[in-house]
């Protein structure tokens, strides 16, 4: 009798553009800027993004927009975010509760990327390079660029709809 083997993969097709942005500017003005010079109209979703790391949960703010003329959407989301995170008082401390704000990331691949606008298109009306070349004359922007999906470890958390 044969043996049968069966191969599970995780193809859930990803189908989206990921831009990486560099620039030191708050999330709402980024997203201020990408309305005015990409003529979006970016909102703050009323639910952020929640990803859990270990046992703690972080937060992700994210602004979306659906362009249904060119059934295209648009995500800006922050790469990092600070958690606050409370020591155990079972050990012996010289202060009664210590608190300690940690670092997280949505995607550890890219730990210097600012923010991350993910654009699903179910059409052909996105322009990259156009977008790109956009992008990258904000003044405020100090660089943008297309990600790789395939290289990332974590893709799986860009599926959030």
């Amino acid at each position: 009798m044969g043996t049968f083997k069966l191969v599970l993969e995780d193809d859930f097709g990803y189908d989206f553009t990921l831009i990486a942005i560099h620039g030191a500017i708050e999330p709402y003005y980024l997203a201020y800027l990408l309305n005015h010079h990409l003529k979006l109209r970016l909102k703050r979703s009323k639910n952020d993004l929640t990803i859990s790391h270990d046992i703690i949960s972080a937060k992700f703010p994210i602004y979306e927009y659906h362009n249904e003329q060119q059934y295209t959407t648009y995500h800006l989301f922050n790469n990092h975010t600070k958690i606050t995170k409370e020591r155990d008082n079972s050990l012996s401390s010289l202060f009664e509760s210590e608190t300690s704000t940690e670092r997280r990331f949505f995607l550890e691949d890219l730990p210097r990327v600012d923010y991350l606008l993910k654009i699903s298109e179910e059409g052909s009306g996105f322009m990259e390079t156009k977008t790109l070349k956009a992008l990258n004359q904000i003044s405020q922007i100090v660089t943008a660029y297309t990600v790789d999906i395939n290289q990332l470890k974590r893709k799986e958390n860009l599926i959030f709809e």
